[in-house]
């Protein structure tokens, strides 16, 4: 596992991917409805916090001072991304301000080579790095952190629908029965199985990109 020491500087405004008002609109909610905003407030910054854990990684825009260690080939991946050269504050080693480096500001991967040379060179000491980076939320939000953090909402708000109907298998009026399916019983046999939502499961695939990997 990569050895870093992460400092935050100044933590991010908002950490969550939605706003109220996108919230509502893929949830067919009408925005004079403001009957469930508590609600949906809450779960945005609940399922945000979830996806952010699940891909291992903060992407609020933060300022922050990584202290890099056991760096052999002379490339760190930030752990804030995506970072713009410009907001690279200060690259030390050694004790000394590192003048040359290479960014790749999609990736937050950062290297030690020199203008036009064809391998990175090893930092001599821990490599110390002062910057600003990630997405400035939720406006920046990724499209597919937004649709998946919707998504997970969606999943929630029909669980406690399910959950207000649960039993009820069969409706009577005047001799006539309505028989239909029981879509809870469904839904408890797939979460007894260890199995996932198809929204769940969708969101998996959305996540994988994003996804934080240590090595």
């Amino acid at each position: 596992m990569a050895d870093v020491t992460v400092k935050v500087i100044q933590a991010a405004d908002s950490y969550d991917f939605l706003t109220l008002d996108e919230a509502k609109l893929y949830l067919n909610i009408p925005s004079t409805d403001t009957s469930q905003d508590e609600w949906l407030t809450m779960m945005i910054s609940i399922n945000s916090a979830y996806i952010a854990e699940i891909c291992n990684r903060t992407f609020a825009k933060e300022t922050v001072v990584e202290t890099w260690r056991e760096i052999y080939d002379g490339r760190v991946f930030l752990t804030r991304w995506p970072v713009k050269e410009t907001d690279i504050t200060g690259v030390i080693s050694a004790g000394y301000d590192w003048p040359v480096f290479e960014l790749e500001e999609a990736s937050g991967k950062l290297s030690n080579v020199a203008l036009y040379q064809a391998e990175s060179s090893q930092w001599d000491q821990s490599v110390v790095i002062q910057y600003t980076g990630g997405y400035q939320l939720p406006d920046e939000a990724p499209l597919p952190l937004k649709q998946a953090t919707a998504m997970l909402i969606r999943d929630e708000k029909i669980a406690l629908q399910q959950a207000a109907v649960s039993g009820i298998r069969q409706l009577s009026h005047k001799g006539a029965r309505v028989m239909f399916f029981d879509v809870n019983a469904t839904i408890a046999k797939l979460n007894t199985s260890g199995g996932k939502s198809p929204g769940r499961q969708l969101v998996d695939t959305f996540l994988r990109q994003y996804m934080r990997i240590w090595i």
